[in-house]
């Protein structure tokens, strides 16, 4: 972080956090990016703000898009367990591995720009379907940004899983260094986040730092380095492990962070020393690489249970008097018995003496567990109230 800023820079930067509008926080950033000094100790706050700039004229383009249309074309009701979406440039294999994956008939063509609207689809992994939305490609063949990128990066920031799709045969790493970029200047990040940063801002009392975990820094660089970004009054909230610079970067540009995989489409038309190029990339990156072929249903197996694992997702059955639902209520990882309770319907929660499971989370099968216990993918719950 640079070690000061001139007193006007400051100022703006003030007027930008003070902001409650999209209009207001653009023209206070507009204001503060002239003042602030080009050289190396501002570089990366200068790439922040900028990203964060950007990011604010594409909302309020949106949102002017929307006003004047009569109908959002890209509104899409969730349906199934999650939602997952297929991001990529244009003619990187989307609707067709959407035909194969669901029920969706989305249009395939030599065209570029086919789809000008998200299709949604329904995916089964055994008896869970998984709703899956093909997304209009944000980036032409030649890697440009496409008239439909920011409205396609908005609604990803609503799924629960990013399937970045790249095409082996025309530079699959350079594609997938753009999908990532374009995420970032969205305000989407890719993997699971080890911190929070809650800020609540007052009006006086100077800054107070509160740490659920682990702060990487001192008191007084915190206070210097949020005092040059316009805050000087606020209680700081860090849950996990942070230091100075994510908590700044998490208030001048706050991320999303989001489950992702990347799809290499057509892997036949690329070299092995690109498909090692490519894994090296994913590998760095952190994110799992599957190689899909529409006409090997080994593959589309593959890929299938892979969004499972991702997901985290795990099926519970229940029972009640030896009666068995094969509808499994399907929870997130980590799940209990007494939240299983709960989102069945809150007066068996309320009332919950004890269950009885069947499965891999019990040593003895028909156990009784009380409501913390944790379930596995694939148990049997008998709830007694």
């Amino acid at each position: 972080m640079p070690t000061n800023l001139p007193a006007e820079a400051q100022a703006a930067l003030a007027r930008y956090q003070q902001a409650k509008t999209v209009e207001e926080k653009i023209k206070a950033l507009e204001e503060a990016l002239p003042l602030i000094p080009d050289h190396k100790g501002t570089e990366k706050m200068r790439a922040q703000l900028k990203t964060t700039l950007s990011k604010l004229r594409r909302e309020l383009e949106r949102k002017k898009t929307m006003k004047t249309s009569r109908q959002d074309l890209f509104t899409v009701k969730k349906e199934g367990a999650a939602s997952i979406v297929l991001l990529g440039a244009a003619n990187s294999g989307k609707s067709t591995l959407l035909n194969v994956l669901t029920n969706a008939k989305a249009e395939v063509s030599g065209y570029e720009m086919t789809t000008r609207k998200p299709v949604p689809g329904i995916m089964y992994v055994e008896d869970v379907g998984i709703q899956v939305v093909e997304l209009p490609a944000v980036l032409t063949s030649d890697l440009k940004e496409t008239p439909f990128a920011s409205r396609s990066l908005a609604v990803a920031r609503t799924a629960d899983l990013i399937v970045l799709t790249v095409d082996c045969g025309s530079n699959p790493v350079h594609q997938l260094e753009k999908l990532v970029q374009k995420l970032g200047e969205a305000g989407i990040s890719l993997g699971v986040k080890n911190f929070e940063i809650e800020v609540e801002k007052k009006d006086s009392g100077g800054l107070r730092l509160v740490v659920f975990g682990r702060f990487k820094g001192t008191h007084e660089s915190l206070k210097n380095a949020l005092q040059r970004i316009g805050i000087r009054n606020a209680v700081i909230k860090i849950h996990g492990e942070a230091g100075v610079e994510d908590i700044v970067e998490q208030i001048l540009r706050p991320s999303l962070f989001k489950k992702a995989v990347v799809l290499a489409g057509r892997r036949d038309m690329a070299s092995e020393k690109v498909l090692n190029e490519l894994k090296e990339k994913a590998k760095l990156l952190n994110l799992p690489l599957l190689e899909v072929s529409a006409s090997a249903s080994s593959t589309l197996k593959a890929f299938k249970e892979e969004v499972y694992r991702a997901l985290e997702l795990v099926r519970v059955y229940t029972q009640k008097d030896g009666v068995v639902n094969r509808k499994p209520v399907v929870v997130g990882r980590g799940t209990t018995v007494g939240e299983l309770a709960l989102q069945i319907h809150r007066d068996i929660a309320k009332n919950l003496r004890y269950a009885k499971v069947w499965g891999s989370s019990v040593r003895i099968q028909g156990q009784q567990v009380g409501p913390s216990h944790v379930l596995s993918d694939g148990d049997l719950v008998e709830l007694f109230v």
